[in-house]
């Protein structure tokens, strides 16, 4: 909690001149009587001939601010901080210069201010997240006056952002449940490009606000700042990739609108490929485009290879595909009944179509065991993935009769541990 003004004991004697009934009041003050002192001054205000009074109103911002700063309980049926802010504008609205307001250098402007931030701290801490913002809103409605103002101690300038206190404010208005209002006050922090560790989710949080009403300008932007503030481009790709839930094939429409923005990003192009391998190969029912599916599904590998010819799991999910294309053509081989000319033809044409599958299929189990070969550590999926890789080259292997490539990779299968 800062404490940055202390009150200043209200001077007994000033040489200005005002009604005889002003000066009742700034005794009754004085001595600490603000009841009575109040009761005078409704009095004076009460006539319409005294309404412009600038002194009127300084005085009446010093009791609202009293009652307000003696207030902690909250027993009080009006808001006595907002009647001493605008108490405090009419004097200085009247008479832009009052004197009274000049030789107490616009202490209790100030005074406000801190109180209601103050207030607004502990509010948060304590949880009370709907008080807390009103608090600080006051807070820092009253710096924009005082900035408007040019007013300041020696003790104290306001800055041009107050950083914290508008992140308080955005921070108790969100957790109020007052999106809207806390976007707002977030925004102002992003529009200044505010930095720092602390400052990151912010624009996180305004750029989700805008995907979750499809303002995609504004998502934009906000993604664009982060960026441009914090290097984490594999958070922001996430972050604008959104939340579609469990429906693939929304999914896969996500990942190819994000595919067009950015075709040369490799992380990308890899996830989008694994998604349409479990689009094209997890099923409970053989799907009537399954064909079609695994077209697709070459394209997406082919385009992730090319971004990163070096990643093991894209070479593994390939070896994955051209294994099932083998079992695919297997059982179509099977099915084929009898030795009619044509029969026997399309046999040796599948044979052939095999083979090369199987050739395939070892190339790219060869690429991902080199790879994952050479990592100097292997944990979980990778160790798994580094296993079947090598039982496929095992079965090639075995397949072309090649005992001494056999016993090679089941020597490097006992290995793995």
């Amino acid at each position: 909690m800062r404490k940055l003004f202390l009150t200043a004991a209200f001077a007994a004697s000033l040489t200005i001149s005002y009604a005889q009934d002003l000066k009742d009041v700034q005794e009754k003050i004085s001595k600490g009587k603000y009841d009575e002192a109040k009761e005078k001054l409704d009095k004076y205000l009460a006539d319409p001939k005294n309404a412009n009074d600038a002194n009127a109103y300084f005085y009446k911002g010093k009791i609202q601010g009293y009652y307000a700063q003696t207030d902690s309980a909250g027993t009080l049926t009006y808001d006595a901080s907002r009647e001493a802010f605008t108490a405090y504008k009419k004097a200085l609205s009247v008479d832009p210069k009052n004197p009274l307001m000049a030789l107490d250098q616009n202490l209790g402007l100030f005074q406000l201010f801190d109180m209601n931030y103050n207030r607004g701290i502990k509010q948060y801490n304590n949880k009370t997240y709907d008080a807390a913002f009103t608090s600080f809103e006051k807070a820092i409605e009253l710096q924009d006056y005082i900035k408007s103002k040019n007013f300041s101690l020696p003790s104290y300038t306001p800055p041009a952002l107050d950083t914290q206190l508008i992140n308080l404010t955005a921070s108790s208005a969100f957790l109020a449940k007052k999106e809207d209002v806390a976007i707002g006050y977030f925004t102002r922090l992003a529009d200044a490009k505010v930095a720092g560790p602390e400052y990151k989710e912010i624009y996180a949080l305004i750029a989700q606000y805008y995907l979750k009403k499809k303002d995609d300008v504004n998502a934009s932007k906000y993604i664009g700042i982060g960026k441009e503030l914090y290097k984490d481009d594999d958070y922001w790709l996430s972050l604008e990739f959104g939340n579609v839930g469990n429906d693939r094939d929304a999914k896969l429409k996500r990942y190819e609108e994000m595919l067009v923005k950015y075709p040369n990003n490799a992380p990308l192009a890899l996830d989008y490929a694994i998604e349409q391998f479990n689009h094209t190969y997890v099923w409970d029912k053989k799907p009537d485009d399954y064909t079609a599916r695994q077209a697709k599904l070459q394209t997406a590998l082919d385009k992730a290879l090319a971004l990163n010819q070096s990643s093991a799991l894209a070479n593994f999910i390939e070896s994955q595909h051209y294994y099932s294309q083998i079992f695919d053509l297997e059982d179509a081989r099977k099915a084929l009944v009898g030795n009619a000319p044509a029969t026997a033809a399309k046999r040796k044409d599948m044979n052939a179509q095999v083979d090369k599958k199987y050739d395939e299929m070892a190339a790219a189990s060869q690429k991902a065991f080199d790879i994952y070969a050479a990592m100097p550590e292997l944990k979980g999926q990778d160790k798994t993935n580094y296993r079947k890789v090598t039982d496929q080259l095992i079965d090639y292997y075995s397949r072309k009769k090649m005992n001494d490539k056999v016993t090679f990779y089941q020597n490097k299968k006992a290995a793995i541990k």
